[in-house]
């Protein structure tokens, strides 16, 4: 009976994990789609804003309102997602939710505003010399393109709430992308001047709050209250509690993602410049990271609900096969970026050739970080979530020494390696607690196998000549010497899996493709 209940427990876990691959390959088409889209905008800016400090200020803008929205949402995104499904059944009760998250934001927008004014010249004198102009003559947009992306969020989690993901997940990967390639190339055409083109990528951002909210005044759920009174006092203490602790949890992991961005224009002596280089090998890093977004939303929901089930068995097993799932794709991905560091130097040019040690330093946390596999997902499923935060909390002061350290002495490189040893310490640390609480392990035979399969392919890939000029017809050359070796570390890669085997579920969604001719 326990060998027939195993066989069975067996059969729905690799049942599990196929759908985790079928839908998986779907969610890596629009994924994909995304990254080409934001490697032309990549290329585009660095071809066509040939001052590295204009390119670096427009992604230094874009972070700081993009970071400045999530302090002044204060977690109120959250309670919206939650807090509304909660109140589905009342609807006056629904409508003061809705108010409070949007009108709460908007007052704390405002009242920053004023402070963010007032010390305009305590702010300035942060950035450098070079790069204090440019800050001068924009200093006054920043609140308001916080202001954009703040309530974008708000009402893309509104619309996420009703039921409407894949209009949201549209504008954000193509319509805003279709927009910002349009206003590069007419500023590249003369057709605008640099300061048009600030003003136009910031206002750009009202295209998709204008139809988020015509869509939102179309659902019914949509209106509002100022009856205060309807909450009770034990509520508005429970919402802000739920609030105040998102916020918190939401900062903390927000800052050590992109602390290295925001303080390098404060302490290298390149400012801008410096952010220019530092963007495009983060870009090439999160290309690395691709896979692994792809499969986590579908594994974290069959590992969820493992987790409910009580099946530890399970847990375990999924645990371990999502983590080489995750790591397959994603060794592929950094090895054929990792051989094809100068092709994307070479394309780029305008002297961005320190993008390849930046990048190389970037990569070791991150790849750290993707090894680990599912441990993030694991503490917040087993209600661990608060080790997490004080973690987080913790590294996140240590993130900010070493940068206020090592980047006034070694400038953008300071930086990533201050990022990547803080990674590497956070996953660590998580590795030891999951192991030590749960006794998942995410390392296993196969881990081994992995990266044995890897090596060939690195190989393969690093020391295959070069075929073609770089010099000569440079797009042309480089995009065939990058298709052609990464269809040599594909194929090496991929004959190493089959000879290793390992992984089942892949070759059972390899086996599936063959027999029903399509990839889901």
């Amino acid at each position: 009976m326990a060998s027939r209940h195993c066989d069975f427990t067996l059969k729905i876990t690799f049942a599990n994990m196929g759908i985790v691959f079928r839908q998986s390959a779907k969610t890596s088409i629009v994924v994909i789609f995304g990254a080409v889209m934001g490697a032309v905008i990549i290329w585009l800016s660095t071809k066509y804003l040939p001052d590295k400090h204009q390119f670096g200020f427009v992604q230094t803008l874009t972070t700081y309102a993009v970071t400045l929205s999530q302090i002044l949402l204060l977690g109120v995104n959250y309670t919206l997602a939650v807090y509304i499904h909660r109140y589905a059944n009342n609807e006056q009760k629904r409508k003061l939710l809705l108010t409070l998250c949007f009108i709460v934001p908007g007052i704390l927008t405002v009242v920053t505003s004023f402070f963010y004014f007032v010390f305009h010249n305590w702010i300035l004198h942060h950035f450098q010399p070079d790069d204090m102009h440019l800050m001068k003559e924009f200093f006054g947009w920043l609140p308001f393109y916080a202001l954009l992306f703040l309530y974008q969020i708000i009402l893309e989690q509104y619309l996420g709430s009703q039921m409407k993901v894949a209009l949201a997940a549209f504008m954000r990967e193509i319509v805003l992308r279709v927009i910002n390639i349009i206003l590069i190339l007419l500023f590249a055409f003369q057709y605008i001047n640099f300061h048009s083109f600030v003003i136009y990528t910031v206002l750009m951002y009202l295209v998709p709050v204008s139809i988020f909210l015509l869509i939102s005044l179309r659902t019914k759920a949509f209106s509002f209250s100022l009856n205060l009174r309807i909450f009770s006092k034990a509520e508005y203490i429970d919402i802000i509690r739920f609030s105040w602790y998102h916020f918190l949890l939401n900062m903390v992991i927000i800052l050590m993602g992109c602390m290295d961005l925001l303080l390098i224009p404060f302490y290298d002596h390149n400012g801008f410049a410096a952010v220019a280089v530092y963007k495009v090998a983060i870009f090439l890093v999160v290309l690395m990271q691709l896979p692994s977004k792809a499969l986590l939303p579908a594994s974290f929901t069959v590992l969820a609900k493992a987790f409910a089930e009580k099946d530890m068995a399970k847990v375990r097993d999924l645990f371990v096969r999502s983590s080489i799932n995750i790591l397959i794709p994603s060794l592929g991905v950094a090895i054929i970026l990792c051989c094809n560091l100068n092709n994307a130097v070479a394309v780029i040019k305008n002297g961005y050739g320190e993008i390849i040690p930046v990048f190389l330093i970037l990569f070791i946390g991150r790849f750290v970080d993707m090894a680990t596999g599912m441990n993030d997902q694991v503490l917040s499923i087993a209600n661990y979530y608060k080790f997490n935060f004080y973690l987080s909390l913790i590294l996140t002061l240590v993130l900010f020494f070493l940068i206020r350290f090592l980047v006034p002495h070694y400038g953008m490189f300071g930086a990533a390696w201050a990022s990547t040893f803080t990674i590497v310490i956070f996953n660590i640390a998580k590795y030891t607690f999951v192991l030590k609480k749960l006794g998942l392990q995410p390392f296993s035979k196969s881990t081994l196998l992995v990266l044995l399969a890897g090596l060939p392919a690195l190989a393969a890939g690093y020391f295959f000549p070069y075929l073609f000029d770089s010099a000569r017809h440079v797009y042309v050359h480089s995009f065939i010497d990058a298709g052609l070796r990464t269809l040599v570390i594909a194929i090496v890669y991929v004959l190493m899996l089959l000879l290793l085997k390992p992984s089942k579920d892949l070759r059972e969604y390899l086996s599936q493709i063959k027999k029903n001719k399509r990839l889901f």
